[in-house]
């Protein structure tokens, strides 16, 4: 039996027929050629796209990674320094540097405005000190370190897969982040080197060179699309780097990202007037500056140019130089462009049949802002339980059963917040992707919990309480008002501490609650035993009243042990504050010590 092998006759077996040219089969040269670069394109074309999408994880994870290691620390840094023009410039920048994500940074101004914490003029010079902080993660980008990001990435995993502490984990993420950000850069650098191998892929690029306030536009689109002005920039520095695209081309992107980002604030703060005017603000000043640029694009591009370093050290250098021009112009005339914002966008008028609902919930938040959003809507509720609480004592001193009814009116409004928030939250407890934000929404269900148990204490228990003793027309004893009185305000002392500790997450408050509750209880006994001993006495108010007396003391005493129950969530929350030493001695605490 004979073989056939490879361009030879065996003996025995016909012979192989010749191979028709190329041009005779299915295909010709010139049609192959186009495959293979069409395949080219396509291969450079999701690579780069690959490159992006890695850049625009380590974003996201990098803001990811800045809430975990600093949580709510950030805001209340801002808001310390932000009193005066220059300072609010100065923590902006600090708190830019600190977390370099413009997302973050943005969501953090709308956050802080919403919450009364700072007005939309202070937050505008911050904003303007933030832009130019924000440059530093192009700035290492511009570093050429993307070679370095295995080594970057390695520690940062060490620390977030195997270490424990919050803080210590967010170490570790942001590494991380940093780490996929510099290899989506080296990727895109890669990939794109290829791209002068394709005549179609020049020639389009070449086109968009002549229309510099287009590729603006598409810039800033893109930014707005991918919330994220690190990822545009970081797309052309890498193309910069491949010799795709030189500086003309670049400079436009650049500018249009600085524009676009100023969108994602305008997106995150729509709902609110006052974070309306501060988007706007900060983009009136941008645009200006940009048509500048764009102006002077021709003598902006020459200047850059004689730059040593490379096309990505101008690059970044760009991008700095625009945010400090802004604010140079804007930082001088934030009361100006402040009231600029309110004539272009005017308060509407005050709707009296407006129906109570939520303030700050939306349908569809970004997932960033969503559990703020619920934070601040859930202050919202403590604020009315405080007010009911008020009023309730206000109508038991006063006789006012009219007003003790108000409050159960009042109540429902609480009731009302507590399905919404908890429908909100339980919808994104579904959503959760990570143990850190699953447990902050176990955290706020559990506050929001007591809350509405307090305010059914207040309506279902102490105004009966309220129309009980108007009824009868009794009156406590002159001591035994003065004790209650005391009791009260010991109670509203702790749930003040309570809503602090709750929004900073402080250890420290979270331990003085836990002190107070206990000087509470034995106020309380203390407060019973003189109650007996005033009955013994034979004195006819305490008579009249005990009932009254008595049912109060015990609903002012759960009270206060729900509003102490968020202590001990915050002390087993490994990422609640803990300063090293108390602000002031442990002896020295500003609450009412109990009667000896």
């Amino acid at each position: 039996m004979g073989i056939r092998s490879l361009g030879r006759s065996v003996p025995g077996l016909p012979p192989r027929p010749p191979v028709p040219p190329v041009s005779q089969g299915w295909t010709s040269a010139p049609l192959a050629g186009k495959v293979v670069h069409w395949q080219i394109a396509m291969i450079t074309v999701l690579t780069i796209a690959g490159g992006v999408a890695l850049i625009l994880f380590g974003v996201r994870f990098l803001r990811k990674g800045l809430d975990r290691l600093f949580g709510a620390r950030l805001g209340h840094w801002m808001r310390r320094l932000a009193d005066r023009r220059l300072k609010a410039f100065l923590a902006g920048l600090g708190v830019s540097i600190v977390a370099p994500s413009s997302t973050t940074v943005s969501v953090l101004a709308v956050q802080t405005v919403a919450a009364g914490h700072m007005t939309a003029r202070q937050m505008l010079a911050v904003m303007f000190g933030a832009d130019i902080g924000l440059t530093i993660t192009v700035a290492l980008i511009a570093l050429r370190i993307e070679q370095y990001a295995p080594i970057v990435i390695l520690p940062g995993v060490v620390m977030f897969q195997f270490c424990k502490r919050t803080p210590t984990r967010g170490i570790g993420q942001v590494l991380i982040s940093l780490g996929m950000i510099f290899m989506g850069i080296d990727i895109i650098k890669q990939a794109a080197g290829s791209v002068s191998l394709n005549e179609d892929l020049v020639r389009l690029l070449d086109i968009a060179a002549h229309y510099p306030t287009a590729m603006a536009v598409v810039a800033a689109v893109t930014a707005l699309l991918l919330q994220s002005s690190t990822a545009t920039i970081g797309l052309i520095i890498a193309l910069g780097m491949a010799g795709a695209i030189d500086l003309a081309m670049a400079l436009p992107v650049v500018i249009g990202a600085n524009v676009g980002i100023v969108l994602t604030t305008l997106a995150v703060g729509y709902g609110r007037i006052d974070t309306r005017r501060l988007a706007l603000g900060n983009l009136l000043v941008k645009l200006i500056v940009a048509g500048i640029a764009i102006w002077l694009l021709e003598p902006a591009t020459e200047g850059l140019a004689r730059i040593p370093g490379g096309l990505d050290r101008q690059i970044a250098i760009g991008h700095t130089g625009f945010n400090l021009a802004v604010a140079m112009i804007g930082l001088p005339f934030v009361g100006w462009i402040h009231e600029l914002t309110r004539r272009l966008i005017v308060e509407p008028p005050a709707d009296e049949d407006h129906p109570f609902g939520p303030r700050h919930l939306t349908a569809r938040p970004p997932e960033s802002v969503a559990l703020g959003q619920s934070m601040r809507e859930i202050m919202h509720a403590a604020e009315i339980v405080r007010q009911i609480f008020d009023d309730v004592w206000r109508a038991l001193k006063n006789n006012d059963p009219a007003l003790a009814r108000q409050v159960s009116e009042r109540d429902d409004q609480v009731d009302l917040l507590d399905q919404e928030i908890k429908r909100y939250l339980t919808r994104l407890v579904g959503m959760a992707g990570e143990a850190d934000e699953s447990g902050e929404q176990m955290c706020q269900l559990r506050y929001l919990n007591e809350l509405e148990t307090i305010g059914d204490i207040i309506d279902k228990n102490i105004s009966e309480l309220v129309i009980k003793k108007t009824t009868l027309g009794v009156k406590f004893s002159p001591d035994g008002s003065n004790e209650l009185d005391e009791l009260k305000a010991m109670v509203t002392e702790n749930l003040e501490i309570a809503d602090t500790a709750f929004t900073t997450r402080s250890r420290l408050l979270a331990q003085q609650l836990m002190r107070h509750k206990e000087q509470v209880n034995q106020f309380e006994r203390e407060m019973r035993d003189a109650h007996f001993a005033r009955l013994n006495a034979d004195l006819k108010e305490s008579h009249e009243t005990s009932a009254i007396h008595l049912d109060l003391l015990i609903y002012l005493k759960r009270i206060n042990s729900h509003v102490s129950h968020v202590a001990y969530a915050i002390l087993q929350d490994t990422n609640a504050t803990f300063p090293r030493t108390p602000t002031r001695p442990l002896d020295e605490e500003p609450h009412r010590r109990p009667r000896t």
